[in-house]
C-alpha cells in the first residue's frame, strides 16, 4: 500500500510541475527578467493591436475608440479585421489623423510612438 501511495504522490507532484510549466509559472527564486515576446493578434470582426513593450492587446469593434497606453512608445503590430470594410483612424498628439488603416488588412508592423488614440469607423 505504501508503494501505491508514494506513486500517487509522485504523479500528483509531476502533474503540478507540468501544469505550472504549461501555464508559464516560474520558480519564485528566479531573478532575471525578460520582455514578453509579442506578435500580431487576430480577432475576427475587430481591430487588434499589440506592443513590443508588452501589456494587454487593444481590441476595437465598430464605433469603439481608445487611448494608446503611454508605455506603447515603440514597435508593435496591428491587424484590421473590422466588419463592413471598417477602418481605424490613428490620431496624434494634437488629435489629428496621422494614419487610416486599409479595410481588412494586416498584420502590419509599425511604431506606436506617435499614436495617441484610435477610433474604429464602420
Amino acid at each position: 500500500m505504501r508503494k501505491v501511495r508514494n506513486a500517487v504522490s509522485l504523479l500528483a507532484l509531476s502533474t503540478a510541475v507540468l501544469t505550472g510549466t504549461a501555464t508559464g509559472a516560474v520558480a519564485a527564486d528566479r531573478t532575471e527578467t525578460s520582455p514578453a515576446v509579442t506578435g500580431p493578434c487576430t480577432v475576427s470582426g475587430a481591430f487588434c493591436a499589440t506592443s513590443d513593450s508588452g501589456g494587454d492587446p487593444i481590441v476595437l469593434y465598430c464605433g469603439w475608440s481608445t487611448g494608446v497606453p503611454e508605455s506603447w512608445n515603440g514597435g508593435g503590430y496591428w491587424n484590421n479585421r473590422l466588419s463592413g470594410n471598417g477602418r481605424v483612424k490613428m490620431f496624434g498628439s494634437r488629435n489629428t489623423v496621422i494614419y487610416t488603416t486599409p479595410a481588412n488588412y494586416g498584420p502590419v508592423r509599425g511604431d506606436w510612438g506617435p499614436v495617441y488614440s484610435l477610433r474604429a469607423d464602420c
